[in-house]
C-alpha cells in the first residue's frame, strides 16, 4: 500500500472518530430536549464523517477544486434524505412514545380511553404490556368495589337486625321484673335464643372487621323454618305485650326448607317486628306457617292502617320509608328503611318470593319458599 493510502485511511479513521465523539456527545445532550433532533443528528454523522475525510484528503486524492466541489455538494445532496427520513422516524417514535404515556397516565387514574397503538414493535409491546396491566388492575378495582359494598350492605344489614333482639331481651326482662309474664321457662328460652343471635351477629361484624376478610357464605342446610318461627315468636311475644299489641299464630309443625337458619331468622324476625311495632297498642298481628303446591308458605299480617297502592311496589326497596300510614303507626321508623329491604335480599337469595298485599285493617306480608327435597327451575 503506498503512502498516499496510508495517509488516506489515517486520516480518514481520525476524521471517523472525531466525528463520531462529537456526535455523540452532541446525541447525549440533544435527546434530553428532543429525540428528533437526536436521530437527526444521528443521520448526519455519517455524512460529515465522509465529508470532512474528502476535505482533509482532497489533496491526496489528486482532486481539482471543481471536483472536491462536485464531491461536496453531493455528499450535501444526498444528506437531505437522511435528514427527512430521520425527522419522519422521529416523529414516528414520539407519538408512540406519547401514546404509551397516555397509556400510564390511564393506568394511574384508573380510567379508560381511546388511545393510539403505537406502531413501533418494541414500544407496541410495552403498550400491550401495559393494556394488560390495565387490565388485571381495573378486575382488581371492581372486585375491591364489589367487595367493600358487600361489606357494607352485611354491616348495615346485621346492625339493623341488632335492635330486634336486644328489644325482645329488654322487654322480657321488664315482663319478668314485673310479673307479666308467668312462663319464666319460656321466657329465659326466648332469651336464651336472643342471646345466641347476638353473639352470631358480632362474630359477623368482627370477621368483616378485617380488611382483607370477603363476607363469609354459610352453607345452606335443611332447617325447620317452625323451630326457626317459634325462636323469632318466643322474642318478639314480650315485645307485643309491651306495646299492647295481640299476637295470634298458626303455625303447622314440620316446615323444612334448606337455607341458612340465621338469615331465615332474620326475616322472620324483620316481618314480625315490623307488624308489631306498625299496629300500635290494641293492634293485632297474625302469624301463620304452612306447606302448599310444594312451597312454604309464610304469612304475617298486621294492623297497620294500610300501604298507598303507590308505594307497595318500593316497600323492599332498601332506604324506602315512604310517607302513608305505616310510617306514622311505625314501620321501619328509625331504621333507615333497611328491614324490609333485607328481607326482599334473603328470600331472593334462597330462590322465594316475598310480597305485600292490602287486608281491611293493614297489610299482609306473605313469604314463599321451595320446600325442602323441591328443586329449583
Amino acid at each position: 500500500m503506498s503512502r498516499d493510502l496510508w495517509f488516506i485511511a489515517g486520516m480518514t479513521t481520525l476524521c471517523a472518530v472525531g466525528v463520531g465523539v462529537l456526535g455523540a456527545l452532541v446525541v447525549t445532550r440533544v435527546r434530553r430536549v428532543s429525540l428528533i433532533a437526536a436521530l437527526v443528528v444521528t443521520a448526519l454523522v455519517p455524512v460529515a464523517v465522509v465529508a470532512l475525510a474528502i476535505w482533509v484528503n482532497v489533496g491526496a486524492m489528486f482532486l481539482s477544486d471543481h471536483d472536491a466541489a462536485v464531491a461536496r455538494l453531493v455528499l450535501g445532496l444526498s444528506s437531505v434524505p437522511a435528514v427527512v427520513l430521520a425527522v419522519v422516524l422521529g416523529r414516528l417514535v414520539l407519538a408512540d412514545v406519547r401514546a404509551v404515556g397516555a397509556q400510564a397516565r390511564e393506568l394511574a387514574s384508573g380510567t379508560g380511553g381511546s388511545v393510539a397503538v403505537p406502531v413501533t414493535a418494541e414500544i407496541a409491546e410495552l403498550a400491550a404490556e401495559l393494556a394488560r396491566t390495565r387490565a388485571s388492575l381495573q378486575a382488581s378495582r371492581e372486585r375491591e368495589r364489589a367487595l367493600e359494598s358487600a361489606r357494607r350492605q352485611v354491616v348495615a344489614f346485621v346492625s339493623h337486625d341488632l335492635r330486634s333482639p336486644l328489644s325482645g331481651i329488654g322487654a322480657t326482662i321488664d315482663g319478668l321484673r314485673d310479673g307479666v309474664i308467668t312462663d319464666t321457662t319460656a321466657a329465659y328460652r326466648g332469651i336464651g335464643t336472643a342471646v345466641d343471635r347476638l353473639g352470631r351477629m358480632i362474630d359477623d361484624l368482627a370477621e368483616l372487621s378485617r380488611p382483607d376478610a370477603p363476607p363469609s357464605v354459610r352453607q345452606p342446610e335443611t332447617v325447620e323454618l317452625s323451630a326457626v318461627l317459634g325462636d323469632v315468636l318466643r322474642h318478639s311475644a314480650p315485645v307485643a305485650a309491651a306495646q299492647d299489641v295481640s299476637l295470634l299464630v298458626d303455625v303447622e309443625p314440620g316446615l323444612e326448607v334448606v337455607g341458612v337458619p340465621d338469615e331465615l331468622a332474620r326475616v322472620l324476625d324483620n316481618l314480625v317486628g315490623n307488624a308489631v311495632r306498625s299496629s300500635g297498642p290494641g293492634g293485632v298481628v297474625r302469624v301463620a306457617g304452612s306447606r302448599a303446591d310444594g312451597q312454604v308458605r309464610v304469612a304475617v299480617e298486621d294492623s297497620c292502617g294500610g300501604i298507598p297502592e303507590d308505594e307497595r311496589a318500593h316497600v323492599f326497596e332498601e332506604g324506602f320509608q315512604g310517607g302513608g300510614s305505616h310510617r306514622e303507626a311505625g314501620r321501619e321508623v328509625g331504621s333507615a328503611g333497611l328491614g324490609l329491604a333485607i328481607v326482599g335480599t334473603v328470600v331472593a337469595a334462597h330462590g322465594g318470593h316475598v310480597g305485600v298485599e292490602p287486608t281491611d285493617a293493614g297489610c299482609l306480608f306473605e313469604v314463599r319458599l321451595p320446600a325442602r327435597g323441591v328443586l329449583l327451575d
